[in-house]
């Protein structure tokens, strides 16, 4: 039953199935006929039908006079509960029908591990395999890039116009998580008319309330505006799901099915891009690209541009295919260079996270869990989500905080933690751009303005079947602005092979350090009333888990991605950092940009895909004042 809810509740948008016609009459839509769209030539070639890429798509099809062409090579998957449903996140991690899953090299400071990085393979890319959480960072997480010398308005104030223009937010209820009032609701802040649906839980877990308590317990704030420019503290998080279907919302649906009856806009899936076809010159100019489907290659015309929004791991890979990147890199493997760039795949950065499982007293305190082990409360939850759109088929994590190192941190440890992170800078021999990153960095942690540190309470046990009559919840700690810097870079010349991907996890003590002190307190607030009344025991760490000692090693042999990585194709100063200019135009060519995560040039503590959309709205804005 749980598989088939999704069926059922299709959007009332047709799903696009690919246009047969004769040759003279052009395609539109979603297709699948790779000969037919190459035929075609488009304005605008964007390599990527992801969160950024629809999402643009969408923008620039709204000039009548441009078209459009989107090459994706996932497929569209609405009306796929692993997708649509959001108490079902987690299932479809690690599915190659839906996620890339790419792994790490052997990560130096984290016992040597392979770490997994699921990055989604779908129209809508990782929008459609995330968390759907949805909020945006601190002021000043956004004035951090400015400082860095990108101007044309990379900061709070250039931003926030385009966060607001994606969402449409629908408020709280009143006295979630135990606040009096209702969140979402200040009109400056929050949008109310863009083409995502924004809502906070209709549904809530008994144990929503006492987690939130214990936290504030310990001695963290509730905030009640967190999209106001300051997402420290405790607050009640949005999620993209829609008030009106219960399902995810994101680029797929509401960017793209809702626009693509456009004459102008055609969709190809299953095909990936293996080349930007650049004609030699100064400025080099982007000409089409080269992309594969079931083994034939295809080259499509672009008359205007080439956009890649191929994301922060294969936009660096397709860039150093194509010749733009480091000459050593290139040579290795007989790529002709032709924009010498040893910035390209660089300045690599990624939130970590680790997950806590505890056991419950009661068994039967509604949780995901539950749909499990209980079919009386499956058969509830089944009508409540199809006739009413509500209940704990659309639940998300609401339970969301942000933390400066101060607010867990006593005194001495943050001065010990601060002088050994001075003194491996002073060691690294980092670069001028490395070292302008760190300072601000640092500035901030000394600050207390930003949080290091993200808490997030989960009634359920994610992605994983919960045991016969037992119930868990999770809590997970995640490490929000690491010092750490990787790359992603081609191992082969092969297109079609993983690009190398090192985030260098914990190349900085701090960093290892604020994720082992959010696992012991992920233990300590289940310890704490009125939670620890619900929690029978810890069982991932388990109670012999305890000493300082016994949590590392936990971190060391658990810690993954976050799934938010950025900067490989960074915006900066060219040949001091940058790969993009502030219009997103790739150095060294007139009409190569990028639009994707990879051009975030310093971490956010905050989810990403909010930011994600803004800068999609943002570069439309751009392109079109060049029209």
């Amino acid at each position: 039953m749980q598989y088939l809810l999704g069926l059922s509740l299709l959007t009332p948008f047709a799903l696009g199935a690919a246009v047969v016609s004769p040759r003279d009459t052009r395609i539109n839509g979603l297709t699948t006929d790779a000969a037919g769209f190459a035929e075609q030539s488009y304005n605008y070639v964007i390599v990527g039908g992801g969160t950024a890429g629809l999402a643009l798509a969408a923008r620039l099809t709204e000039m009548t006079n441009v078209t459009v062409g989107v090459i994706e090579a996932g497929v569209l998957r609405v009306g796929d509960p692993k997708v649509d449903t959001p108490a079902f996140i987690g299932q479809a991690l690690f599915d190659t029908d839906y996620d890339w899953n790419f792994q790490t090299v052997p990560q130096t400071h984290v016992s040597q591990r392979n770490i997994a990085i699921n990055r989604g393979k779908m129209l809508g890319g990782s929008a459609g395999l995330n968390f759907m959480i949805w909020q945006r960072g601190s002021q000043r997480d956004y004035d951090s890039w400015s400082e860095l010398g990108i101007s044309n308005g990379w900061d709070w104030e250039g931003l926030l116009p385009y966060l607001l223009k994606t969402e449409t937010v629908t408020p709280s209820p009143a006295g979630a998580l135990g606040f009096s009032g209702r969140v979402g609701i200040d009109n400056d802040f929050e949008g109310r008319s863009g083409p995502l649906p924004i809502q906070y839980n209709n549904f809530y877990s008994p144990l929503e309330t006492p987690y939130s308590q214990a936290l504030q317990a310990l001695g963290v704030p509730f905030n009640s505006n967190p999209d106001g420019g300051n997402s420290t503290g405790l607050f009640n998080s949005a999620a993209c799901v829609d008030v009106n279907t219960g399902n995810r919302s994101y680029s797929a649906v509401n960017y793209f099915l809702s626009n693509q009856a456009r004459t102008n806009l055609v969709v190809l899936q299953g095909a990936q891009v293996t080349k930007i076809n650049l004609t030699p010159g100064s400025p080099v100019v982007a000409t089409g690209v080269e992309f594969v489907v079931d083994g034939t290659t295809y080259n499509v015309s672009a008359t205007t541009e080439v956009v890649l929004s191929a994301g922060t791991i294969q936009t660096p890979q397709l860039l150093e295919l194509s010749g733009i990147g480091n000459p050593t890199i290139l040579e290795q493997y007989d790529i002709p260079v032709v924009i010498s760039n040893s910035d390209v795949g660089e300045n690599y950065q990624d939130h970590t996270h680790v997950v806590s499982q505890f056991q419950l007293n009661d068994p039967t305190i509604p949780t995901t869990n539950l749909l499990s082990t209980n079919a009386t409360f499956q058969a509830e939850q089944d009508t409540l989500y199809l006739d009413d759109h509500t209940g704990i088929y659309t639940y998300t994590a609401s339970d969301i905080s942000f933390h400066p190192m101060q607010q867990f941190f006593s005194p001495i440890e943050l001065a010990s933690s601060i002088a050994q992170l001075q003194n491996e800078l002073a060691a690294a021999n980092l670069s001028e751009w490395q070292s302008k990153q760190a300072q601000i960095q640092l500035s901030d942690l000394e600050a207390g303005t930003v949080g290091q540190m993200e808490l997030l309470f989960f009634a359920g046990d994610i992605g994983v079947s919960a045991q016969s009559g037992t119930e868990f919840v999770d809590i997970l700690n995640f490490g929000s602005r690491h010092f750490s810097r990787g790359s992603v870079h081609i191992g082969s010349s092969d297109p079609l092979a993983a690009p190398l991907i090192d985030p260098n996890y914990f190349q900085f003590t701090i960093d290892k350090e604020v994720v082992v002190k959010g696992t012991q307190i992920a233990r300590n607030v289940t310890q704490t009333a009125p939670l620890a009344s619900f929690i029978k025991a810890p069982t991932n760490p388990s109670t012999n888990v305890s000493s300082e000692a016994d949590f590392e090693q936990f971190v060391l042999e658990n810690v993954g991605t976050e799934w938010h990585p950025v900067g490989t194709a960074s915006l900066g100063p060219q040949g001091a950092g940058g790969v993009v200019d502030d219009n997103l135009i790739v150095y060294g060519t007139s009409n190569l940009r990028v639009v994707d995560a990879s051009v975030i040039p310093l971490q956010i503590a905050s989810h990403i895909q909010s930011t994600v959309y803004a800068i999609a709205e943002k570069a439309a804005d751009i392109i079109k004042s060049g029209n």
